[in-house]
């Protein structure tokens, strides 16, 4: 496996061991010959336990979580890790059963959810924007002890070894693999856009039913961000939270910028109004509902109210940002 750099720094390789946590039970969709998703979660809202759920319930497994890999003779680049080395070691044994045997993984973002299976890729390279790696590093003795978002700890973290401030171009066999980074969803995002496919692995920046919102102090930077990402000319995106139906037939269309750009201006320019924190998700983005964009999903009610919490917060004594046209 090769790599083409555009701007490149080497940091240390941390040598880990497995964590441990739930036995997975993933779907694996073959996207196409070379690409292939690994799907785990998204259960019945009546199937699951409110009172025991955890960080990766909430934030990954009720609202479904993929991950991704392009793979060609024996490389494959890894697009996240799972909440878990559990799942992540599934995705490994399944990629070794391919024939598989030299890995590179992408880490979309510092979030939990995306880099919990990181230590079962302890003997391969990691690669994260040095803005993700700087989070990992400020918070790994509470990542490791549990503390940060609570339990399951992830012990020990694997922190990226190559951390990047601008895009690189990853060779997976006859495929490249183009790692961008971007301030969407979180300043420390990292997506990876196949332009032979014009397929994007989207990570956090997109989501369906409705993106977290993490930043909103940048929801104007990021609603421009999200402009620039349209025209990079994606015709299939495949977000790691999503409708599995939509992902196993090739993923979403760029429409699902669209929805996003309505969802967080919207927030932003609502913030004001007196009944905001009790406005439902359908308030937002009633045109992608109808036209079948975006999907409604019970575990996103959750999240649009945290949402709502957060963008509130935020503009409280703050005038509403202006978006422009």
């Amino acid at each position: 496996m090769t790599f083409r750099f555009l701007y490149l720094a080497t940091l240390a390789l941390v040598v880990t061991c497995p964590a441990s946590a739930a036995e997975p039970d993933i779907r694996v969709m073959r996207i196409n010959d070379h690409v292939v998703a690994f799907y785990d979660g998204r259960p019945a809202e009546g199937s699951v336990d409110l009172s025991k759920a955890t960080w990766a319930d909430h934030g990954a497994n009720y609202v479904g979580v993929a991950t991704f890999a392009v793979h060609d003779g024996d490389e494959a680049l890894v697009y996240d890790t799972y909440p878990s080395v559990e799942q992540a070691r599934f995705v490994r044994n399944w990629l070794e059963k391919a024939g598989v045997r030299h890995f590179t993984v992408a880490n979309s973002h510092w979030h939990l959810d995306h880099i919990g299976g990181n230590a079962v890729y302890a003997d391969s390279t990691v690669i994260a924007t040095d803005k993700t790696r700087a989070q990992l590093v400020k918070h790994q003795a509470a990542i490791e002890d549990g503390t940060l978002q609570g339990l399951p700890a992830i012990a020990p973290l694997n922190l990226p070894d190559i951390a990047i401030s601008a895009p690189i171009t990853v060779t997976v066999g006859r495929y490249a693999v183009e790692l961008r980074p971007v301030n969407i969803h979180s300043d420390d995002g990292l997506v990876a856009y196949l332009p032979q496919d014009r397929l994007l692995l989207a990570g956090d920046t997109l989501e369906d039913t409705l993106t977290f919102i993490a930043a909103p102090q940048t929801l104007p930077d990021q609603y421009r961000n999200l402009a620039t990402m349209k025209q990079w000319g994606a015709t299939h995106i495949l977000p790691n939270h999503g409708d599995p139906a939509i992902i196993a037939r090739g993923g979403y269309s760029p429409a699902l910028i669209d929805m996003t750009r309505t969802y967080i201006r919207r927030m932003a320019e609502h913030a004001h109004d007196a009944d905001f924190a009790t406005q439902p998700i359908e308030r937002f983005i009633p045109e992608a509902l109808a036209d079948g964009i975006a999907s409604m999903w019970w575990a996103y009610r959750e999240a649009h109210h945290e949402n709502l919490g957060k963008v509130a917060a935020w503009y409280k004594d703050k005038p509403l940002p202006d978006f422009g046209q």
